[in-house]
């Protein structure tokens, strides 16, 4: 059992709520951190991120006053239910007319079945690590031959992911473009004094061409699990 099948079975959750629930136009589930775990198929990565973020920085708020189990916007177009699952959350983008208690005792007993029986078989908790949203600085000459197949990021970056994961190197990140393009490449701290602490990734030229990235433009980087 790893990440991909956990994602996996909530997403066919997701989307069996939204069969018997068409007011549902999409729905996610994310982690107190801020991590998307899964979506239904008509949910998209990029724009779930920055509903995340911003339901994160209300959620801190909410802290001052016990916290934030709930949560429901009734816009003039629809309504946005998000809801606490443990230690995870899960959000639902429904239609003006969607009965909000009808959805609610369907996905409180559908999800939370589904997360506690992945829970009983799965061999070790998995870690879901924030991805960083970081600055590209390109890489050419020398360098960037000599080091084709390896990107640069923050020492503090690797150590927190590095505590995350039991005190185990990152070795490898995965990069994603806005443009949806993805590549695997092996990561190191940046040597640079005066470049560490900017929010940079500094990425070979041809690693760059290939994301169809430019310095100063952002991708999002997540480690690969050890």
């Amino acid at each position: 059992m790893d990440k991909d099948v956990f994602a996996a079975a909530l997403r066919n959750s997701l989307n069996e709520i939204r069969n018997i629930c068409p007011d549902v136009g999409c729905s996610f589930v994310f982690t107190k951190n801020g991590v998307v775990v899964a979506g239904d198929a008509h949910a998209d990565n990029r724009v779930l991120e920055k509903a995340v973020r911003s339901f994160q920085s209300l959620a801190e708020k909410a802290d001052v006053v016990g916290g934030l189990d709930t949560l429901l916007i009734d816009g003039d177009k629809g309504k946005v239910y998000i809801s606490c699952l443990d230690d995870m959350y899960l959000a639902m983008i429904t239609s003006k007319d969607a009965d909000i208690a009808y959805l609610r005792s369907i996905t409180h007993v559908i999800v939370p079945t589904i997360l506690k029986l992945l829970e009983n078989i799965l061999p070790t908790p998995l870690k879901f690590v924030p991805p960083q949203h970081l600055t590209v600085d390109t890489l050419s000459g020398f360098k960037a031959r000599f080091s084709a197949d390896t990107v640069e990021i923050d020492q503090e970056i690797l150590k927190q992911w590095s505590e995350i994961f039991d005190k185990q190197d990152i070795k490898e990140v995965e990069i994603e473009a806005f443009s949806g393009k993805t590549a695997q490449r092996k990561v190191q701290a940046i040597n640079d004094s005066k470049l560490e602490g900017k929010g940079l990734i500094r990425i070979p030229e041809k690693t760059c061409q290939m994301l169809e990235v430019k310095t100063g433009e952002l991708v999002r980087i997540k480690p690969i699990a050890p």
